[in-house]
């Protein structure tokens, strides 16, 4: 028999992204669970006692302690219910305890405030999937999943990473941005009282400099850091195509980036400032591509209008990476210019191929 929970989904801050965050939260439900389990829950929305919510039908055989994780993790969790049948005609709901996935406190995400930052949901949606594609998932929860945001801004991508226990990596040309997100840490660290070293020095590939950079080591308390059990995060100031000459080859298992929407902020690859999100892709896809293990997968945030679907699968298929999710599978309205989608990808030797792909085949098909 089928286990049947609601999950309660939490209210967004942003009322535009509110109204389309049922579709959203069901889509990324559906591909989380469908990759961490093997096959696609059943996912439906409900409104339960005037909240909204998710009715979820679990596999039989699914693992709870995993599901449990899943579940607390999933970028709109408010709580979880179940919904016992011992009487059909009046089935009670039950409060699920889910344990703890987030390990330090929500203001690290929501305080720093500035034009152009994507909401945090969203942020903690593409965190979601672009961990769920990798065949290394599981280091979503024991802090071991590599992950990379090449165009990282001020850091909102960073700063979910860390929430969850992760060690995240970040670039970006923008040393306006660089400057704000390493004011921003080191107040933040500091006012929460966490034991941390942060060093800003410059960033040097063969005597030639390229921009600063950021390198902080955190923990909760001294005797976390002195036994290397604490977080890092690393930000290099330099153009995104170059950080093949920073990081290793096929050393980063979940990429995640919000491509500029070619409306109101652009980016800087191959020497240039970019509005075209297109230009950034096609500059800088073969060389994520090789930062990229195998098995590692990708969740990029695009504006539809300024980046076509087709297109956009072409660039990636010449990097060696295959576009999984279909056109509109998570799209949403943020204003009259921006007309938002994600892109769901993993290399073309990614030994779960198929079975991924599989999915965006029930997601289309199971369509409400």
């Amino acid at each position: 028999m089928h286990a049947t929970s609601l999950l309660l989904r939490a209210p967004s801050a942003n009322r535009v992204y509110t109204d389309a965050a049922g579709p959203l939260a069901r889509a990324e439900t559906r591909w989380v669970l469908g990759a961490h389990l093997g096959t696609v829950a059943d996912v439906r929305e409900r409104c339960v006692g005037g909240m909204d919510a998710l009715e979820i039908r679990l596999p039989d055989g699914a693992d709870a302690a995993v599901t449990d994780a899943l579940l607390g993790s999933l970028s709109a969790t408010l709580g979880v219910l179940d919904v016992a049948q011992d009487d059909p005609e009046t089935p009670l709901l039950r409060p699920r305890s889910l344990p703890e996935v987030l390990h330090h406190p929500a203001d690290l995400e929501t305080i720093l405030r500035y034009p152009g930052k994507t909401n945090e949901q969203f942020t903690a949606l593409l965190v979601n999937l672009a961990a769920a594609l990798s065949t290394r998932r599981a280091g979503l929860f024991d802090g071991s999943l590599s992950l990379l945001d090449p165009l990282c801004g001020r850091g909102t991508t960073l700063n979910r990473a860390v929430r969850l226990g992760l060690s995240p990596r970040g670039a970006d040309l923008d040393r306006t941005d660089h400057e704000a997100y390493r004011a921003f840490l080191s107040t933040w660290l500091r006012e929460h009282r966490y034991k941390h070293t942060l060093s800003a020095t410059k960033l040097t590939v063969h005597g030639e400099h390229l921009g600063p950079r950021l390198d902080v080591e955190l923990a909760p308390d001294k005797q976390a850091l002195r036994a290397g059990r604490g977080q890092t995060v690393t930000v290099l100031g330099c153009d995104t195509s170059r950080l093949g000459e920073l990081l290793p080859d096929r050393s980063i298992d979940a990429l995640v980036a919000d491509l500029p929407y070619g409306v109101q902020h652009g980016a800087r690859a191959g020497g240039s400032w970019q509005r075209s999100p297109l230009e950034v892709l096609r500059t800088a896809a073969a060389g994520w591509r090789r930062l990229l293990r195998d098995g590692a997968g990708l969740a990029l945030a695009v504006n539809r209008r300024t980046l076509d679907h087709g297109a956009a699968r072409e660039v990636l298929a010449d990097a060696g990476l295959r576009l999984l999710s279909h056109d509109g599978a998570f799209r949403h309205r943020v204003d009259h210019s921006i007309d938002r989608d994600v892109l769901l990808a993993v290399p073309t030797d990614h030994p779960q191929l198929e079975q991924l792909a599989a999915l965006d085949a029930d997601q289309e098909a199971d369509r409400p």
